[in-house]
């Protein structure tokens, strides 16, 4: 099980800081670990939203006092065009009410919070209240490895080459169905996952295996992902899994119906520029 990840982005430090102290009042026992990220710029928020996956965000409207332009609402814009099913909360002076308010209805944002009329008990509320939205928003935003792993190939043709791949004399009742379960399992909590631009071949036929390279946004580094037989054995003595040199292994899971098992590694190379970013 991955953290919940939460996103502030405020230019003042003092700010920052009351808004950890408000989302740190919520945690409690049985939920899940955060990891907190803090933003003071427009750009600073935006590499972090290239590389990585937030459930919930905190967006000051007014990142810069020298300016009239809301830089806040371009980063919201940013936030609602990516279709990661983040929960939005907008901070704001009573100056930026209206556009608050406009938030609530054009933006789907979940609520907003005045620094003037500070409610910490409101932040904490609104920490929940998103982190559960967003959650649900993921696992149904994520919930087929198939659907990712196809792209835009007819489903039945693909899984029909995927299992004459990788189990083609299993004798199982409903193999699409075991594999399906198979992958949702490897990849969950993975998503977003970045193809690489330079994409290499999904199927190879003579190791009977299936090899990809993505960015993790939820682990914020690049993944390397191999289902075959015997693959965890066979990336501890080639580190040049999918085309990439990972280090470790974050992950396996095997499947003994189907005979096959899928090893998930990480991190190190290629750099986040050889990854596709989603606009």
């Amino acid at each position: 099980m991955h953290e919940d990840r939460i996103l502030v982005v405020d230019d003042d430090p003092s700010w920052q800081e009351l808004l950890r102290e408000s989302i740190a009042a919520s945690a409690g026992r049985g939920q899940r670990p955060r990891l907190m990220r803090v933003a003071s710029a427009l750009a600073e928020a935006e590499a972090l939203l290239d590389r990585q996956h937030f459930h919930l965000a905190f967006v000051d409207l007014r990142l810069r006092e020298d300016t009239r332009d809301l830089e806040g609402r371009k980063l919201v814009q940013k936030l609602v065009a990516l279709d990661e099913g983040v929960s939005i909360v907008i901070v704001t002076g009573h100056a930026d009410v209206n556009t608050a308010i406009t938030a609530l209805k054009e933006w789907r944002v979940l609520d907003f919070v005045l620094k003037d009329a500070w409610e910490p008990d409101k932040v904490a509320c609104l920490t929940l209240e998103g982190l559960a939205a967003a959650r649900e928003r993921y696992r149904q935003r994520y919930e087929s490895a198939i659907d990712f792993l196809r792209g835009d190939q007819e489903i039945y043709r693909w899984v029909a080459t995927a299992l004459d791949v990788l189990a083609p004399d299993a004798r199982t009742p409903r193999p699409e169905r075991l594999l399906g379960d198979f992958l949702n399992a490897l990849l969950a909590d993975l998503y977003p996952l970045l193809p690489q631009r330079e994409r290499l071949p999904l199927f190879d036929r003579p190791a009977a295996a299936i090899n990809l390279c993505c960015w993790s946004k939820a682990l914020g580094s690049p993944v390397a992902i191999r289902l075959g037989r015997h693959v965890a054995e066979t990336h501890r003595t080639d580190r040049q899994a999918a085309g990439c040199a990972f280090a470790s292994i974050e992950r396996v899971i095997a499947d003994e119906q189907l005979g096959i098992e899928g090893v998930v590694a990480t991190p190190a190379a290629p750099p986040f520029d050889a990854f596709v970013i989603e606009v």
